[in-house]
């Protein structure tokens, strides 16, 4: 079938004519972002560089990630590029979980951070206060069974 048959001549080029441009323009446009895609895969593993350097900078421990990213990496260096997109895949599932208890995380190295500031902290205070005590009660208990004995004196 041709536009022609049911349309008058004039108004099936003008529909055939922005088709053909729509169809032109698709077919031009399709690959490149399909090549775009898989010709910059360093883009996705920038992406996740980026989120670990995040978690990172909250005191979470991105060991686990920056491994997978690093294999990924040289998959991908090696040409492997299948394999490369599992480790990526890996990479994120991992970063997912680290993000959703970065604040959990956080809270604690906080804690232990500043818990310990506080503790070392405090040790001259408490050698202040508590050796003082400690020396009287020392002293008491080893001469509470002195006996005293008065001595005559000559005068």
């Amino acid at each position: 079938m041709v536009f022609g048959e049911f349309l008058p001549r004039s108004v099936g080029w003008a529909l055939t004519i922005p088709l053909v441009l729509v169809a032109i323009s698709l077919a031009v446009a399709v690959p490149q972002v399909a090549q775009a895609e898989f010709l910059d895969p360093y883009t996705k593993l920038y992406e996740l560089y980026v989120r670990v350097v995040k978690l990172a900078s909250q005191g979470v421990d991105v060991g686990e990630v920056a491994e997978h990213l690093s294999r990924a990496l040289k998959l991908l260096e090696l040409g492997q590029y299948g394999e490369a997109a599992e480790e990526v895949g890996r990479a994120e599932e991992v970063l997912t979980r680290l993000e959703l208890s970065a604040n959990t995380i956080a809270l604690r190295a906080s804690l232990a951070k500043y818990g310990g500031v506080a503790a070392l902290a405090s040790v001259p205070l408490a050698v202040y206060v508590l050796l003082p005590r400690v020396y009287v009660y020392t002293w008491y208990r080893a001469r509470r069974r002195w006996v005293v004995v008065r001595e005559r004196t000559r005068r």
